[in-house]
């Protein structure tokens, strides 16, 4: 099912990106985005995020992102792969797509705030990117480092996350 949710959200960023009308350039104007969004799916080694991206230069985005991990609560939480895509629209009618992979050992998941007594817990997800690819460039390196909010209530004795958000950034070297 995962698989199949991963897909699915790279297929919809794929083809909005090639949807679009485009016009010449070299890649993204933007180097830095701000990115938002939230969690939707995750087990104990694998988060998938999707939200909303703009960029420094004014590119707006939608972005996809797959981090596979060590166990949480494992120390130090190392990043062990993934995927991130995004496409981006530009100035004058300009759209592309921005992907790369997550490096092995590249990165980490930091708990910022564990959460006492059932109340939301923040982690730092922070990992190095390679092989970022534009529509016309590739080779390209980045970074990737936002915040993750696990929303949680109490339920009959258990603590159940009900939704998990998270908001940073995003900046490639294309």
């Amino acid at each position: 099912m995962r698989t199949l949710v991963r897909s699915f959200a790279f297929v919809l960023v794929t083809l909005a990106a090639l949807a679009a009308p485009t016009a010449a350039s070299a890649r993204p104007a933007s180097t830095t985005f701000a990115v938002t969004g939230y969690e939707y799916a995750f087990t104990q080694t694998v988060g998938s995020f999707a939200g909303r991206a703009v960029g420094n230069a004014g590119d707006t985005g939608l972005w996809n992102a797959t981090v596979q991990h060590d166990p949480l609560g494992s120390m130090p939480t190392y990043i062990d792969g993934g995927t991130f895509a995004m496409t981006t629209a530009g100035s004058g009618g300009h759209v592309d797509y921005v992907h790369g992979d997550f490096v092995y050992h590249g990165g980490t998941i930091t708990t910022l705030d564990p959460g006492a007594n059932c109340t939301n817990q923040r982690f730092l997800v922070a990992g190095a990117l390679d092989d970022v690819a534009t529509r016309t460039t590739s080779g390209g390196t980045g970074s990737f480092s936002v915040t993750l909010t696990h929303y949680r209530y109490s339920l009959l004795g258990r603590c159940v996350i009900y939704a998990a958000r998270v908001a940073g950034s995003v900046s490639f070297r294309y």
